[in-house]
């Protein structure tokens, strides 16, 4: 029995793990959408995005690169669809395309927008090993996603120096 017991222990010790690894991965996802949602009318620049990347990792605290993608995303009134204002990605993410916005659409995973308002959506995948495995590769990417709107200001605006040149925006 005590073999029986040692292993059953040791797969409820495993299963924990792979929960709290989603769960803290979630937990991330809404840190960062949180800290972007209170940017306020300051623009998202390079820097800003790889300090939430590196926000990420350190709050996942995970033995692999994790990857994190930022879209803000815009309503179109005149032809009633959703649009991508502007989208970065860091890790091994790539950045969402209008293309790639009609799946989320589709599946129905944006909220309604009114005109003149933007969402900011944050995308985290982070991958976890089990402690121990019975062989072969148990490896898993948890993939979370988290939508919100700016608090302070009807929309996010990038610019990769921090400078109107060049800078994107909804409308």
């Amino acid at each position: 029995m005590l073999p029986l017991l040692f292993f059953a222990v040791l797969g409820t010790w495993v299963f924990f793990q792979a929960f709290r690894a989603q769960s803290i991965n979630v937990k991330a996802a809404y840190t960062v959408s949180d800290a972007l949602s209170r940017r306020g009318g300051d623009y998202v620049t390079e820097t800003y995005m790889d300090s939430m990347w590196k926000l990420h990792r350190f709050v996942t605290d995970s033995n692999h690169d994790t990857d994190l993608r930022v879209s803000v995303i815009g309503w179109d009134p005149d032809d009633e669809e959703y649009y991508v204002c502007w989208s970065q990605a860091r890790g091994g993410q790539n950045a969402l395309t209008d293309a790639g916005l009609d799946g989320y659409v589709a599946a129905e995973r944006i909220p309604d927008l009114p005109a003149g308002e933007a969402l900011i959506m944050v995308e985290t995948r982070v991958a976890h090993e089990p402690i121990f495995s019975a062989g072969g590769d148990l490896a898993m990417w948890f993939e979370d996603m988290v939508v919100s709107s700016p608090r302070f200001s009807a929309q996010l605006k990038w610019s990769s120096n921090g400078s109107d040149n060049g800078a994107v925006s909804c409308f």
